[in-house]
């Protein structure tokens, strides 16, 4: 059951990928990440995520993001997360926004260790924004429900220096409650990309993201967005693996 569910989230994400909606605005989208992870204990993961975000094409906004987050490999195959996300945003002119947004989840291992890893992600995230200018508070509830795969190119295993692997998931983002004034937060995204880990501290991913928005979740997808996304990882206190440890 879980394969034909991984099968099918990765046949979505790529069909989607491919046909979009003639009719949706475009955007081009740049993320530069920097993210730290501390494994210990044989089964924790520490990790802190930095990464700043802006639309290259017209209606530009910038956004700079700060999330901690906190991983429990409670068996072999499974891992349970917490996470809260510091976002700043500029919209456009007089638009400014701060959100502050915890999510829970939990990573289920389908494969590991081999040349083919696969994992589906489920997490809840409360999404807490403050409009800066009109000075209140929006609340918003969603769920995110992701297949994820990496292939390993010139290597056994994801644990292997010197590797070259590729990157292949996709992503639903559903909103349970009321949409926030913000860009919109019902999303599908598809991502495809190439990461190189030159030894257990560092790695580096670029990956292209197609991602489609739209405002409600009966409405068909308004916005198309083509995102370039530039990575480096640096893992520290080597010798403490967790499963997670091989993202």
């Amino acid at each position: 059951m879980i394969r034909r569910i991984t099968r099918f989230l990765i046949f979505v994400g790529c069909l989607f990928s491919i046909c979009q909606c003639a009719f949706a605005q475009r955007h081009e989208q740049l993320w530069l990440d920097y993210q730290i992870d501390y494994p210990f204990a044989n089964q924790y993961l520490f990790e802190v995520n930095g990464s700043y975000q802006t639309v290259l094409t017209k209606d530009r906004w910038r956004s700079i993001n700060v999330g901690p987050t906190f991983e429990y490999s409670v068996l072999n195959n499974l891992d349970l997360l917490s996470e809260v996300s510091f976002t700043s945003t500029l919209q456009k002119e007089g638009s400014n926004s701060f959100e502050i947004a915890p999510m829970v989840g939990v990573r289920y291992h389908i494969t590991q260790g081999k040349r083919v890893v696969s994992r589906l992600l489920l997490r809840y995230q409360e999404r807490n924004f403050y409009q800066i200018e009109d000075k209140y508070w929006d609340v918003s509830n969603r769920v995110r429900l992701k297949g994820e795969m990496n292939i390993c190119i010139n290597g056994p295993n994801l644990f292997t220096d010197n590797l070259w692997y590729a990157i292949l998931d996709y992503e639903e983002f559903v909103v349970m409650d009321d949409q926030v004034n913000e860009r919109y937060a019902n999303r599908r995204r598809a991502r495809i990309g190439i990461s190189y880990r030159y030894n257990y501290e560092h790695r580096f991913d670029l990956i292209y993201t197609r991602q489609t928005s739209r405002n409600e979740i009966g409405d068909d997808f308004v916005s198309n967005d083509n995102v370039i996304q530039l990575r480096y990882k640096m893992f520290l206190n080597p010798g403490r693996q967790v499963g997670s440890q091989s993202r």
